[in-house]
């Protein structure tokens, strides 16, 4: 049966042309497709070209700040400025001898330049540095529900690549470059060290669930998941960490997450979005090729050891009670809060820390294959 539904999900038939096999999935309307022009498409075009999914509010009052992060908040903003394609230097009339002002002038001052040294935690201090055109476009934008026209950069999963078998090989050629940017193994005692019992044979399908809410996670975060945020959605979803559910049956341990995530009054969700899960969680159990295939699954792993970690010590952080008096952004835009969600046991994050590493040591020393 498992074989039967693995098989089932690696149907990488093109979803736009029908013919040839998919290589990627889009992030929005999560069709299977095969190349650019499937994607640019006319079939596509109604997808492609109104592909947007966050606002310039939430990174202007996101809680962590990064280089890429900064230069994707510089590039938004930009935008918003250069769209209309007017040079601010038309619009204005100089004498001979004047030279351009200092008030609302700055509008000639390149927008990195003015974020440049800024910390993008602070949307006050953000605010301040754009010009009153940009602030009203901003606030027009939000008035009119038209802020997701503001494209951001899409995240594209690092499971996606995969190498085919072949009978000749390319010299010199190998996965180092295409794996570069999955997430950093973390090194584990080895199997034997921990126990002495037989793993279960429910275990690979417990992994299975466990993948299977990871990759959810991933894609409806658009890859960039807060640990604390991101291990209350991930627990809603994943009845093996959660409650300690056993699955015997692979296709079982899917379905369960798909149905978890349908009940959530977190998530929001279809059966598009569904369906990529169990596509993505069949590509990491396959691996990145043949002779590497734990890799993936090692990598999911770690990564999620990484977030419930980092989600373990945001328990124990108390916010800073800072009063501070309220600026302009602070006042028109109010912070979002997370009061809606359920609090996070620490005693259970810690539980599913030593749980994802008993699993990561099954997989150094064992497989996922099924036929086994």
């Amino acid at each position: 049966m498992a074989d039967n539904v693995l098989s089932k999900i690696n149907q990488n038939i093109c979803g736009l042309c029908n013919d040839t096999q998919s290589k990627y999935c889009c992030p929005r309307c999560e069709i299977f497709y095969c190349s650019l022009d499937c994607y640019k498409s006319e079939k596509h075009q109604e997808c492609s070209e109104s592909f947007y999914r966050e606002c310039v509010n939430e990174e202007l009052t996101a809680q962590h700040t990064d280089d890429e992060s900064k230069n994707r908040m510089i590039a938004i903003l930009k935008r918003m400025q250069d769209e209309d394609n007017i040079d601010i230097d038309d619009l204005i009339e100089y004498d001979d001898d004047d030279e351009p002002g200092d008030s609302d002038d700055e509008a000639g001052v390149d927008l990195e330049e003015r974020l440049k040294d800024l910390n993008l935690d602070d949307a006050d201090a953000v605010w301040n540095a754009l010009t009153q055109d940009e602030r009203n476009e901003f606030e027009a934008l939000l008035n009119q529900g038209d802020v997701g026209y503001i494209i951001l950069p899409q995240w594209v999963p690092w499971w996606m690549y995969h190498k085919e078998k072949k009978l000749v090989e390319d010299v010199g050629k190998n996965d180092e470059e295409a794996l570069k940017d999955c997430p950093k193994l973390k090194v584990v005692p080895k199997f034997e060290t921990l126990t002495a019992v037989k793993p279960s044979p429910a275990i690979k399908n417990n992994i299975t669930n466990v993948l299977a809410a990871y990759t959810f996670i991933m894609r409806y975060f658009n890859g960039e998941v807060d640990p604390a945020e991101g291990i209350v959605y991930l627990l809603d979803i994943c009845a093996n960490l959660d409650s300690n559910t056993n699955f015997d049956d692979p296709a079982v341990a899917l379905e369960a997450v798909a149905q978890k995530c349908l009940q959530s009054e977190l998530i929001q969700t279809d059966e598009a979005s569904l369906t990529v899960m169990k596509k993505d969680t069949f590509l990491i159990i396959r691996g990145p090729s043949e002779e590497n295939e734990k890799f993936y699954c090692k990598a999911a792993l770690s990564h999620l050891h990484q977030i419930l970690s980092k989600a373990k010590s945001a328990t124990k952080t108390k916010p800073e009670e800072t009063v501070k008096e309220k600026m302009e952004f602070s006042r028109k835009f109010p912070k979002h809060e997370k009061e809606h969600l359920p609090s996070l046991d620490v005693n259970k994050v810690k539980k599913c820390i030593k749980k994802v590493e008993y699993y990561l040591s099954f997989i150094e020393s064992f497989n996922m294959d099924f036929d086994e």
